[in-house]
Order: structure tokens, then C-alpha cells, then sequence
């Protein structure tokens, strides 16, 4: 039992026995004390042993309330170790905190450090493919090294042709259709994979391509659909084009009647031709055969062909004006077999139908040929030694009458042609015949010209109309083959008494001081004409008998044939041409002795 022992200073310590409980101040209980129901003034508080003040307060205690006490003895309740281990606990969570930040930072840089080095290597990742060519870990010569030698730019070059109907085709570049990349296309897109802006992104490929290969053409190469559509439009327009409704042809010499089948009507769809090139470059096909037409065709009306074509045969004509009617060709051909060779043939398919042809003996073509085909006669005279002036006159001749057209019938008149030679005219004075005289006269030297013609003329077979001889006899032609003009008369003409148009080509050449007429028309029989003349003396002085005053000459054309056989005699007209009064007075002298002539 315990026993109370008071002492100094108002404090009463206990006294303790080994059986009994704690008994307080006044005899309370130590459950009394701390109870709901303790007396008041009694403490609350309850000190172990070794807890007790060393010095009791002074004066009297102040007695607390009951429930502080019970406060204070809660208090006293709680373990004094309790906020220590509060502390530690925080210290512990920090400690941890810090850890995994440090590791966290540790692997966030790492993750840039791997992003920024994959992101800057100079190498493709390392499972890289181009559309089935490895060049995983290679720089961009090793790229382009792997390419080549893979046959990379044989695959580029090849195009692929697409074959339409009727023979149309047309190619597409491969690369620019999006098939595949081009060579240095295809070196950047190996190296574009992974090497984005984004480091984070591009280790992640990174990661991913060390265990998943990586086909770049497969994963970013698509089709350029508006390339492939266009180049297909351009192939339909130009089918379109060759295949334009230009009806049927008729090669006679092939005997043959030809047309394109369903030419004009044949549609091709773009967009389902456009699919089908798209599915052959992703195929990797050469050629594209497509022969879809997407309309039916309509069967020409070859019996209307027949109707229009079925003439019997005509032979080419030509008016008196000498404009040429073209020959009809007859022909003939079996509706039946055209409707069968169009059927069995394909959409745009060009279809020959044989015909029966049946050619006239002329024709147009050879009408138009024979047309101053041949040259018929020419004379060449020569006007060396002659004036300016008379020169002038030859040219200004010449060009008036060169190419001059004379139809069958025609009669040509020198005069009418030339004109009246007058200054105004541009003819010039210069030496010429004029009653047995030779003067100076406006136009002098065009006889040389009109002389020329006539000997072109009969070596033509042209009729002879009017012609005059010279008094004298010419230097530059023989006799009988001149014919001199005047203004109005003499006149020089003759007719085209040939069955085809003429034409007179005359022209001067300085170099040799020569004048060339020709005429230029049809000679179907190959015949010529040779010129001879008879020379007869002429004594026209009656007082002297003896003296030869001229010659009376008449030209004979003879004709022959192509064999050399003459078939044909011309007389020219006859003439007189007369010696010169010098040489006539000569022979009187001569003859009879006497110096002076009688005149003529």
C-alpha cells in the first residue's frame, strides 16, 4: 500500500508498497484522480518518478481545473519520439523524390542525346529499303552506288507504252507518273526517313527500324494521278484525231476500196484508261494493250458505196478551149463481202475492200501531159555585128510574142501581136529595107524576129497564112525561109492546123548574139519536117537579057514520119529576091561593055 508523505513546499510525496495501488493526495485513487469525477483543484498532470521537480514551487500552488489536467495528461500520453519519426519519414520521401528526378533527367538525356545523334548522322537507318533495294546504314555515295549497281537507272529510263486501236500509242515516264523515284529521288528519300526536325520522333524510328524494315517507296511513293490522266487524255485525243470520219478511199492502182472501222464514232473512257495505266505502272508492266471501246459501232451503208461507185469506165476529153474533162473509172465491188470484212474486223482497224477496176484508155493526167510536151520546130538566127539600136528592137520583139498560146485553129498575125513600132513603143531607129533601099526606120531589125518565127513555124507543120519575102536576100537566113513585115503591111501569119494548143517560146542570148524561137506542143506521131528549096534565075532587064537580076526561090517542107518515111510535100509561097544595083551593074559591064544601067 502506498503511503502519502508530504513534504516541503506543498508537494506530499507517496509512499509505495508492493501490493497496494497509488494513492494520491486527500486518499484518492490514481483511476479517481484522472477520472471524470476527481475533486476539484487536484492536477492533472502525473510525473513518472524520475520526473519530479528538484526544487518544490514556491508559495501556494495554483490548482488547475480538472480538465486541464485531463489535457495535460493526454498530452503526457503521447510518446515524445512521435514528431522525430514524422521528420524522418519526409527526409526519406525527399531523398527518393531527388533520386527519381536524377534518373528521369539521366534518361531524358539520353533520349536527346540518341535523338540529336541519329537526327545528324550522315547515314540512312539501318533496315532502309528503296523500292526493294537495300542501302540500310550507307551514306548518300553508297546509296547511289547500291542503286546503280541494282540496274536503277535502266528502271527509270524505261517507259511504259501504251498501245491504243487503229495503231495510236504513246509513253509515260515512269518517274514522273510516281512509279518510281528518280535516282537522286530515291538517295534523298532513303535518308529522309528519320532525319526529321523532331529528335524524339526520329529515335523512335530509329528503335522501330532496328527491328521493322523500312521500304521508302512502299511507305511515301504514291502515283501522280493528274500526270497519269493527262497523258491519257492527250492518247484518247490523238485516237480521236487518227480516227476522224474521213470516209472511204479508192486506190484504183491497188484496186482496193479502204476506210477505218468505226472512224468518227469510237469513244474511249479517259478515267477507266487512266485506272488501267495506273494498275500497269504499279505492276511494273512495259506495255499496256488497251482496246476497250466504250460505244457500239454503226455499219456504213455500202449500198449507197455501191450506188455511188459502180460506173462503167469514160475516157478523158477537152473542149475546144482545150480545158480537160477528167476520165471515169469504172469499178465494181460485192456489198456482201464488204459488210462481211467489216464485221470480222476490230474497232479501229483499217478494212480493205477489194474492188473491180476497169481503167479508161485517156485520161485526164494524160491529156494535161501531152501539152506542150514536145518541141515541134525551132530556128536559131544570129543578130552579131548588129547596132544597139537594131539589138533593141530585135528584144523588144521577142518578148511580145513569147509565150503566146494558140489553141487548135488559132490564127497568129505578126502585126497584131508586135504592134505598130513607134518610139512611144520603145522601138528605135535602125537600118532596114524600104523599096529596094536600105534606110533608117523605127523598128528596124524586127524582120529578123518575124523571119525566125516563119522558119519555126514550117519545121512545126503550121500553115502558112500570108507571108512576104525581103527585096534582098538576108544575111542571117538562106533563101526562102524569111518573111518581112511592115506597119501595116506586110504581114506575117499562119494558123495552128494542129489538134493541140501551142505555144511560142522566143528568147535572146547576149553571150553568143543569138535569137531562139521555138514552138512548144504535141507531136503523137514523132513526124519532122525537112526544108529544101528550088533557086531559079532571074533576068528581068529587057534592053540586056544576059544579066541575072535575082532569084525566084520557092521552099518545099517535106514531112516524114517517126520510121523516116516522107509522108507529106508543103510549097511554100514563092518569091523574088533581087541582087543589088552594084552587082547588076557589074554583070552589064562585064557582059555587054557598057558602065551604066538601065534602071530596073
Amino acid at each position: 500500500m502506498i503511503k502519502k508523505k508530504k513534504k516541503s513546499g506543498g508537494y506530499t510525496e507517496p509512499e509505495y508498497s508492493e501490493t497496494d495501488e497509488y494513492v494520491g493526495e486527500n486518499g484518492y485513487s490514481e483511476d479517481e484522480l484522472f477520472s471524470e469525477n476527481a475533486p476539484e483543484g487536484y492536477e492533472d498532470e502525473y510525473y513518472p518518478e524520475d520526473d519530479y521537480p528538484e526544487e518544490e514551487p514556491k508559495g501556494k500552488k495554483k490548482v488547475k481545473g480538472r480538465k486541464e489536467k485531463k489535457k495535460k495528461a493526454e498530452k503526457e500520453k503521447t510518446p515524445k519520439e512521435k514528431p522525430e519519426k514524422k521528420k524522418g519519414r519526409f527526409r526519406k520521401f525527399k531523398i527518393a523524390l531527388i533520386t527519381t528526378l536524377v534518373v528521369l533527367l539521366l534518361i531524358f538525356a539520353g533520349i536527346v542525346a540518341g535523338g540529336y545523334y541519329v537526327t545528324v548522322s550522315d547515314l540512312n537507318f539501318p533496315k532502309v529499303y528503296v523500292d526493294g533495294v537495300f542501302v540500310g546504314g550507307m551514306d548518300s555515295a553508297q546509296t547511289v552506288k547500291a542503286l546503280e549497281e541494282s540496274g536503277w537507272d535502266d528502271r527509270t529510263g524505261l517507259a511504259l507504252r501504251v498501245k491504243l486501236p487503229n495503231g495510236v500509242s504513246f509513253k509515260l515516264d515512269r518517274c514522273d507518273a510516281g512509279a518510281i523515284y528518280t535516282k537522286d529521288a530515291a538517295v534523298k528519300m532513303a535518308y529522309r526517313y528519320g532525319h526529321s526536325e523532331n529528335i524524339f520522333e526520329n529515335l523512335l524510328r530509329y528503335l522501330e527500324n532496328l527491328i521493322m524494315p523500312v521500304d521508302v517507296s512502299e511507305q511515301y511513293l504514291r502515283l501522280n494521278q493528274d500526270y497519269i490522266r493527262e497523258k491519257a487524255q492527250a492518247g484518247v485525243d490523238k485516237f480521236l484525231k487518227k480516227t476522224e470520219d474521213h470516209g472511204y478511199n479508192v486506190d484504183r492502182k491497188a484496186g482496193e476500196l479502204t476506210m477505218v472501222k468505226g472512224a468518227g464514232e469510237m469513244q474511249i473512257d479517259v478515267d477507266s484508261l487512266a485506272d488501267q495505266i495506273a494498275l500497269a505502272l504499279e505492276h511494273d508492266l512495259k506495255v499496256l494493250e488497251y482496246d476497250h471501246i466504250d460505244n457500239e459501232l454503226k455499219m456504213p451503208d455500202f449500198d449507197a458505196m455501191h450506188e455511188e461507185l459502180s460506173v462503167e469506165p469514160k475516157d478523158a476529153e477537152y473542149d475546144e478551149e482545150f480545158n480537160v474533162t477528167d476520165e471515169v473509172i469504172g469499178c465494181e465491188f460485192s456489198v456482201d463481202k464488204a459488210k462481211e470484212i467489216w464485221e470480222n474486223a476490230e474497232p479501229g482497224e483499217k478494212i480493205s475492200i477489194p474492188l473491180e477496176i476497169h481503167n479508161p484508155e485517156v485520161t485526164g493526167e494524160y491529156l494535161r501531159s501531152l501539152i506542150y510536151r514536145d518541141v515541134l520546130g525551132s530556128q536559131t538566127t544570129y543578130y552579131d555585128g548588129s547596132t544597139d539600136e537594131r539589138i533593141n528592137n530585135i528584144k523588144l520583139a521577142t518578148e511580145k510574142i513569147d509565150g503566146l498560146v494558140m489553141m487548135p485553129g488559132d490564127v497568129f498575125s505578126y502585126n497584131e501581136t508586135v504592134g505598130q513600132r513607134t518610139e512611144e513603143a520603145g522601138f528605135q531607129p535602125a537600118g532596114a529595107y524600104a523599096d529596094g533601099e536600105v534606110v533608117q526606120e523605127v523598128g528596124g531589125g524586127i524582120c529578123q524576129v518575124s523571119s525566125t518565127l516563119y522558119c519555126a513555124t514550117m519545121y512545126s507543120q503550121l500553115e502558112t497564112v500570108s507571108r512576104t519575102n525581103h527585096y534582098f536576100k538576108v544575111g542571117y537566113l538562106d533563101f526562102g525561109m524569111d518573111a518581112t513585115v511592115s506597119w501595116p503591111k506586110p504581114d506575117f501569119k499562119f494558123k495552128n492546123n494542129r489538134d493541140y494548143p501551142i505555144k511560142i517560146h522566143a528568147f535572146c542570148n547576149d553571150e553568143d548574139s543569138s535569137l531562139t524561137i521555138e514552138i512548144l506542143g504535141t507531136n503523137l506521131d514523132g513526124s519532122y519536117v525537112e526544108i529544101t528549096h528550088n533557086q531559079l534565075v532571074v533576068k528581068g532587064l529587057p534592053e540586056y537579057p544576059e544579066v541575072v537580076t535575082g532569084y525566084g526561090v520557092t521552099a518545099t517542107r517535106h514531112v516524114y514520119d517517126k520510121d523516116g518515111n516522107e509522108i507529106a510535100t508543103i510549097k511554100e509561097p514563092y518569091g523574088i529576091y533581087n541582087h543589088h544595083k552594084d552587082y547588076i551593074d557589074q554583070q552589064i559591064e562585064n557582059i555587054y561593055g557598057v558602065t551604066e544601067n538601065t534602071e530596073e
